[in-house]
């Protein structure tokens, strides 16, 4: 998953590494979990890799879903700063959220195809979700665009409004 210090960019990046798998590829659920797993903020990883499970098929429906040669994937409509986010930041405890902290709430279209005996099938339906994220800034001079990290994703289809 590309690094950047845009926060609505690592978002959406995110969002599309979150869903976007295929069973037909040799690759498992804890391979795709990886991934993010991989850019979590550290004093949130075990939290954050709960979430993702939560995102992701269990091993026992991944083996079924293998058998139709299933894959997943994202298209996002939206990427925004929810408004609730504010009345977060301002009712939170000093150093209960973190420098550089936001959340972005992304809805979007989950895809998914496969083949049923001979029969290509395909479904799809509304997600929404948010994605809270900590980004550190650039530094001046030294050619840095800063970096952004996953704190927590919210329950898929339960965003912050």
């Amino acid at each position: 998953m590309p690094h950047t210090g845009d926060p609505e960019a690592f978002a959406r990046n995110v969002a599309t590494a979150l869903f976007s798998w295929d069973t037909a590829s040799g690759y498992g659920p804890s391979d795709y979990a990886q991934v993010l797993a991989d850019v979590a903020a550290t004093a949130e990883a075990d939290a954050l890799v709960s979430d993702v499970r939560a995102y992701l098929p269990t091993a026992e429906a991944w083996a079924q879903l293998r058998q139709y040669a299933t894959r997943q994937w994202l298209t996002i409509d939206t990427a925004v700063i929810p408004d609730a986010w504010q009345t977060a930041v301002e009712q939170a405890a000093p150093g209960q959220i973190p420098a550089g902290a936001t959340a972005y709430t992304i809805t979007g279209t989950r895809h998914r195809d496969g083949t049923w005996g001979t029969e290509s099938v395909e479904a799809s339906r509304p997600v929404a979700f948010t994605v809270f994220l900590v980004c550190t800034p650039p530094i001046p001079g030294r050619g840095s665009s800063g970096l952004c990290e996953v704190l927590r994703l919210s329950e898929l289809d339960n965003p912050l409004r």
